[in-house]
């Protein structure tokens, strides 16, 4: 097993590459319908046509008084425009008024035009005296009118395959009238730790046993990455139980992740597992913390490996679970951490290049600047490091280090 161990880590791949073996090994989730109302964080399987012209007629953008634009013009403050008031328009009345011209009508904000005028003045804008309008400046033609169809025309593509669903997608779409629509289902996830010294934190801790956090920390980054936990378990160190909770799992499961039992220990049984009854796509990636991750297919199905100290593995899952699980849903955007620009605020030299070096950084506002302070490159079981920290810079296999005062690239923690 040792040999096996050696073998795998002969030739770390890099972190593109290896993100191309595993993207090419994807294959979509099944389409599923879904109402309208509960779609959010679902991704579109289709484009989505606008099915009605939006607004569906023209409508008044304020309270005022609708009007013949034209009447309007040369209107001042010493030769004032003199107009009859004929009726009033609610937003939802069905007005079979007609305006002809220095006629208005009141008009409330979402109400449909009348006939005859094309355009509506503020009424703060006016100087009301019974049924007379008095107006002192003149107006351009669709002044103050949402005119059929500004929002959307019937035919256009509103939401386009791939896009995550939010809050204003589902307004959009209810404002069409669409109560259902095509997403892609959520893989169902299967979530394993490996190690006779872990507990859950429901047990008391005795000797060198220690509480697992990677279990919780990984089911919870699935959820925000729009995966569905159906299985969260620890394993001991046993090569039996491994295969049989891997093989379980891969019956009902989209993507397994395994963490803990990955490197070159002599309790470190998943490369020879994943070597007897999986395809091992990578095991070894040139990024630190993390090198020791290991990648596998079966059946379509994709199995992480990811290493046991916990800050390694967040930064596996960021780097690789978490677009996988993107991926599967044909979303269009695979990595949702936002991303902003600070200036470092010291040097950060590396040991060795060809890695990329995952830093985390805290950002502060100074002197109107938004500045990046490491909190740590090494120390990948230090938690303190990821809740003490915003995001992370990535240092270039090709960069020896970062100097201060230069613009990084922050990639905040994923929310």
């Amino acid at each position: 097993m040792n040999r096996l161990h050696q073998i795998g880590f002969s030739k770390l791949s890099s972190v593109e590459d290896s993100l191309k073996k595993i993207f090419s090994v994807i294959g979509l989730t099944s389409i599923i319908q879904i109402n309208t109302k509960d779609a959010l964080n679902h991704n579109v399987a289709n484009n989505i046509k606008s099915i009605a012209d939006v607004p569906y007629f023209d409508r008044s953008a304020m309270d005022g008084y609708a009007i013949k634009a034209e009447d309007t013009f040369g209107a001042s403050i010493n030769s004032p425009k003199y107009f009859k008031k004929i009726g009033k328009i609610e937003i939802d009345e069905l007005s079979k008024i007609t305006i002809n011209s220095f006629e208005t009508v009141k008009i409330s904000t979402g109400a449909q035009i009348p006939d005859g005028a094309n355009a509506v003045i503020k009424i703060e804008e006016t100087e009301i005296k019974g049924n007379t309008i008095k107006i002192y400046n003149s107006i351009v033609p669709n002044a103050n009118i949402s005119k059929r169809g500004s929002d959307t025309k019937k035919g256009e593509i509103i939401i386009e395959n791939g896009i995550q669903i939010k809050p204003e997608h589902i307004a959009l779409l209810c404002s069409q009238g669409i109560q259902k629509i095509n997403v892609r289902k959520k893989p169902n996830i299967s979530i394993f730790s490996t190690g006779n010294e872990l507990i859950d934190i429901e047990n008391t801790r005795e000797g060198r046993q220690i509480y697992d956090s990677n279990t919780p920390m990984i089911s919870n980054l699935v959820r925000i990455y729009g995966g569905i936990v159906i299985e969260e378990k620890i394993i001991r160190d046993n090569k039996d139980l491994i295969k049989k909770e891997l093989l379980d799992a891969l019956n009902k499961s989209d993507i397994i992740i395994f963490s803990g039992g990955t490197s070159v220990g002599t309790r470190d049984y998943l490369p020879e597992i994943m070597n007897q009854i999986a395809k091992v796509l990578i095991h070894g990636v040139a990024m630190r913390p993390g090198a020791p991750i290991l990648i596998a297919t079966k059946n379509n199905k994709l199995i992480f490996c990811l290493p046991g100290t916990p800050v390694a593995s967040y930064i596996g899952f960021l780097i690789f679970v978490g677009p996988s699980i993107k991926k599967k849903m044909n979303s269009n955007i695979l990595d949702p951490r936002e991303k902003c620009v600070a200036i470092i605020n010291q040097d950060v030299p590396v040991s060795s290049m060809g890695y990329i070096h995952n830093l985390r950084v805290k950002l502060e506002f100074i002197k109107n600047s938004l500045v990046a302070i490491p909190i740590r490159l090494k120390g990948s079981s230090l938690i303190s490091s990821l809740t003490n920290s915003d995001g992370i810079v990535e240092i270039l296999p090709f960069q020896e280090g970062i100097k201060k005062g230069d613009n990084v690239i922050v990639k905040l923690h994923p929310k």
